[in-house]
């Protein structure tokens, strides 16, 4: 069997702040799509998007020195943290990267967007692999349609 993707969800850039990121993403003309606080993780996700593509960024910071990622950017300092695909199931998904021999990295959680699980990097040869399952209704753009 095969995972089924809907597509590419995005790239996550870890920081202890916005900047550099967020100037460094708009030159590429990304604008800001939305800004929140994931308590389970601990990390606060500032997301943008280049109008008419499929190119999404997220920004992940600490939030608190007990933040995974907090310890993440002391050992390994910022710049690039995962790419996450966007799964059609992601309970399927994550079955089947156990039956593959692979290991997941904690436990699926859930923010605005949908649900996420994370495929440990000693699995891959080095890369966070994230996937998500968008919620029910949720567009995969976060651009508001003109007019609105």
């Amino acid at each position: 069997m095969t995972i089924k993707i809907r597509g590419f969800e995005h790239v996550s850039w870890a920081a202890a702040d916005i900047e550099p990121g967020a100037t460094i993403l708009k030159l590429f003309g990304l604008v800001p799509t939305g800004y929140e606080e994931i308590h389970d993780q601990s990390v606060t996700s500032n997301y943008f998007e280049a109008p008419g593509t499929n190119v999404r960024f997220e920004v992940i910071r600490p939030w608190g020195d007990d933040s995974h990622l907090h310890r993440y950017l002391q050992s390994r300092g910022g710049g690039l943290h995962h790419v996450c695909f966007q799964v059609e199931d992601l309970d399927d998904a994550c079955r089947q990267v156990k039956e593959a021999g692979l290991e997941l990295v904690g436990n699926t959680f859930a923010d605005s967007r949908g649900r996420h699980a994370f495929i440990h990097p000693k699995s891959t040869g080095g890369v966070l692999i994230g996937m998500i399952e968008l919620h029910p209704g949720t567009p995969t753009t976060m651009i508001p349609e003109k007019g609105e």
